[in-house]
């Protein structure tokens, strides 16, 4: 029996267009009113989350949301934090070191902010827009000593970050955990941060075994949730990867994916 089911948002949850469709809202709502928990599972800052659980109306439940990819956990009626990992300082500084070498910006973000460095550029203000927030220029020297940064990235034109990602140190691998979430994004979180993991301490916390959970998703970040549960659902328009770790395969997210999993397989 699913009791919680995580649930990607760009390319999952939402169209093509960042919309939430009536037959998906229909469908969480029905599995909330099962006792299902709904657990949104992204690489989106809260702030970009909220107007979205506000549609599902989660911030009136006792629910959680797990964002910048598994770096932070938080109760979606309180925003209480219950589980985090960071970026230290020094590491943000080494980062910003390499990207001066390239055409790229690093962003990154604390609770509710779009920081970045570098120049102001197209591509930069098309991936704030799409998370609906206002990229702030700050350098990493003046960052406050007791702000929390719990994901950086590089964004850059798809050909620029292509030359990247073929000279991004060995060692990084070994200390961060890289990931090209995007064609115009490559991201480093802290080493034991990511979606699967993030679930699997929401889930101790909860007291909800890992049998009980379904997932869903479509991107490479998502590897981890397919991977962490045996109930797990690759949309219609996932890349090879997804599909081939996932035990099923629903719609794509322009054909209600997300709610056809949640009837054949959480709620049948």
């Amino acid at each position: 029996m699913i009791k919680l089911i995580a649930i990607d948002m760009d390319g999952t949850l939402l169209t093509n267009a960042h919309q939430l469709t009536d037959n998906v809202k229909k469908a969480i709502f029905e599995a909330n009113e099962r006792g299902i928990k709904i657990v949104l599972c992204t690489g989106r800052p809260l702030k970009a989350v909220y107007p979205y659980m506000e549609q599902l109306d989660l911030p009136n439940q006792d629910n959680y949301v797990i964002s910048l990819n598994g770096t932070l956990i938080q109760r979606t009626n309180t925003k209480e934090i219950v589980y985090s990992h960071q970026l230290e300082h020094a590491e943000l500084s080494e980062i910003d070191a390499v990207r001066k070498d390239f055409a790229l910006n690093v962003a990154f973000f604390d609770e509710s902010h779009y920081f970045y460095t570098g120049e102001k550029t197209d591509r930069l203000l098309f991936d704030a827009a799409i998370l609906n927030m206002e990229p702030i220029h700050l350098e990493i020297k003046d960052i406050p000593k007791d702000r929390v940064i719990y994901k950086a990235m590089f964004v850059g034109e798809p050909e620029e970050l292509d030359c990247f990602v073929k000279a991004v140190p060995n060692e990084w691998y070994e200390k961060f955990y890289p990931i090209r979430s995007l064609s115009y994004v490559f991201e480093l979180l802290p080493k034991k941060a990511n979606k699967g993991d993030g679930l699997t301490g929401l889930a101790e916390l909860l007291a909800i075994p890992m049998a009980a959970i379904m997932t869903i998703g479509d991107g490479e970040n998502d590897i981890d949730l397919m991977n962490a549960v045996e109930e797990s659902v690759a949309m219609g328009n996932a890349t090879d990867s997804i599909k081939a770790a996932a035990k099923y395969e629903t719609k794509s997210n322009e054909e209600d994916g997300v709610a056809y999993a949640i009837y054949q397989w959480a709620l049948n």
